[in-house]
């Protein structure tokens, strides 16, 4: 739970968050949570690091390209990649959030 809260707090977000919930309004098991999205896996990117082209969105050091259809507009106007760096170079990337186009 320590690990949702810190990335929930890298990003602003207040107490409540859509991990405590599923989309049918049960509550998310405890075990759930504290596998989900740790601090490792919170990556604040600088925007240099990021690049738009036609396949998508590419960070510097890895490999994953992230589909423009999977990006969600970041709160925050700062880019927010989650992913488990062990995986690195080519980790899953579980979230990123890209700051709204003209923002």
């Amino acid at each position: 739970m320590r690990r949702l809260v810190m990335a929930a707090l890298a990003l602003g977000l207040g107490p409540a968050s859509a991990h405590d919930f599923w989309t049918n309004g049960e509550a998310v098991p405890a075990w759930v949570k504290s596998a989900c999205c740790g601090p490792q896996d919170v990556h604040r990117l600088k925007a240099g690091a990021v690049h738009v082209r036609a396949d998508g969105y590419h960070i510097d050091g890895l490999q994953t390209v992230i589909p423009v259809e999977r990006v969600l507009p970041s709160p925050d106007g700062q880019y927010w990649g989650f992913w488990d760096p062990a995986y690195e170079p080519e980790p899953i990337i579980f979230y990123f959030f890209a700051p709204l186009e003209g923002s």
